[in-house]
């Protein structure tokens, strides 16, 4: 608290010119500080994410007390990156650092910074304010910048980066995925970043899983591990980022199966792994949304956890509601998916039916073909509930038809078998 407290005093009626106005670093020292703090920053997100905002705060006012210095750049952009982050939840704040970071950096010429400072803005801060595909090609830029500088450790974040948006936040084409991130592992196999190509091998069995494919992606790179023996590694070395991406691809690979059960236990689970006030990636996002989708399919069932379950749909009802506000392009279409399912509990038809399709017009309208597929099921679903087997015979043709384009075939293929059993349900079919 005190480090914050500080860092805010000197911040204090500071405008972006008088940021951009600070005096060079000089002092041998200080710089030899910097460079360390700039090195130990990935270490600890990974390792020892409680220590991460510390040094952040320790880069922005060093830079403030004895000016700025190329690294200067990186230090605003992960300050920025803290403040969208729980609990301090100031996004336009840290949209403010970013543009900040970005204009040092262009100032200063500080082109080797551009994958440090990229992974952060466009992967951490941006997400909050800007349509995710805006970023997409900007990682893609800070990977050939890297590549071209040597920084690999950044080059093949932001790989990771624009893979993790592009799958989980866009919705872009899986058989595309699996490609490209089969080819990002390999190339990040090859260059001895082992933390970044073993997320990268997760994500590719994401991908695998979604199009109905039985192989193990850890296999090229050893037969004897799978993604359970993985986790179970992770676990076992505390690294606490890894286990949060394992339970967060099981969970949305399980639910998007139909397999609500073992989404429901890898919910509980993952609760063993909290973020706290480390930056949060597309994937957490979405995983949020995710966490409210089951916890009111839980609370349907009326059973004896109907409560805590009802709370957790609430919950992401609450924090997509904040988020909205920020960001309608990103989030309205799964803030208006939860009400929906929300009103379906409370058996509010009207209601319920209209946030349908709002869900549904925004997911199109903002091309997130994966949960336009999601919100055509669920009003499918929700449609049969009612007995009214026309209307949701053509919403499970319509989610058919987004999950096609996903390239999803194991949603297909399930979707498939819905609309055999509701066919002979249907007037004139049969």
């Amino acid at each position: 608290a005190k480090e914050v407290s500080h860092v805010k005093q000197l911040l204090k009626g500071k405008s972006q010119q008088d940021l951009l106005s600070l005096p060079m670093m000089s002092e041998t020292r200080k710089l030899a500080a910097m460079q360390f703090m700039n090195h130990a920053l990935t270490m600890t997100f990974i390792a020892k994410p409680l220590l991460n905002p510390i040094i952040v705060l320790r880069m922005v006012k060093m830079s403030i007390e004895h000016g700025m210095c190329n690294i200067s750049a990186f230090g605003f952009a992960c300050y920025g990156a803290w403040l969208v982050s729980e609990p301090t939840c100031d996004i336009e704040g840290g949209h403010r650092m970013g543009r900040v970071a970005t204009e040092m950096m262009k100032q200063l010429g500080a082109a080797e910074m551009t994958p440090r400072l990229y992974a952060t803005v466009y992967g951490f801060i941006n997400i909050w304010k800007e349509p995710w595909q805006a970023g997409l090609g900007k990682h893609l830029e800070a990977y050939e910048s890297g590549a071209a500088t040597g920084d690999m450790e950044y080059a093949t974040t932001n790989l990771y980066q624009y893979s993790n948006t592009a799958l989980y936040g866009c919705g872009e084409n899986l058989e595309t995925m699996a490609q490209n991130i089969q080819s990002y592992a390999r190339r990040a196999f090859q260059c001895n970043q082992r933390s970044n190509w073993m997320t990268f091998v997760i994500l590719h069995q994401l991908t695998l899983d979604l199009m109905g494919i039985e192989e193990n992606a850890f296999a090229p790179y050893s037969n004897a591990t799978t993604e359970d023996s993985y986790f179970a590694r992770c676990v076992e070395d505390n690294a606490l980022s890894l286990c949060r991406l394992i339970c967060c691809k099981k969970k949305y690979g399980a639910f998007f199966q139909g397999d609500l059960d073992a989404a429901a236990k890898v919910y509980e689970q993952s609760q063993d792994f909290p973020i706290g006030s480390t930056g949060r990636l597309v994937n957490i996002l979405v995983s949020t949304f995710i966490d409210g989708l089951i916890g009111f399919f839980f609370a349907r069932k009326h059973r004896d956890d109907e409560a805590k379950w009802t709370n957790v749909g609430q919950d992401a009802i609450e924090s997509l509601r904040k988020w909205v506000r920020s960001s309608e392009w990103n989030f309205s279409n799964k803030l208006y998916l939860l009400e929906a399912e929300f009103y379906f509990l409370n058996e509010d038809d009207e209601r319920a039916m209209a946030c349908y399709n709002a869900s549904i017009k925004s997911a199109r309208e903002h091309r997130f073909v994966h949960e336009e597929g999601l919100a055509e099921e669920k009003l499918a679903t929700y449609l049969l509930h009612k007995s009214q087997h026309d209307d949701s015979l053509r919403h499970f043709i319509n989610a058919k038809r987004c999950y096609d384009s996903w390239g999803a075939c194991t949603l297909v293929r399930r979707v498939e078998k819905a609309i055999a059993i509701l066919l002979p349900l249907c007037s004139g079919r049969g």
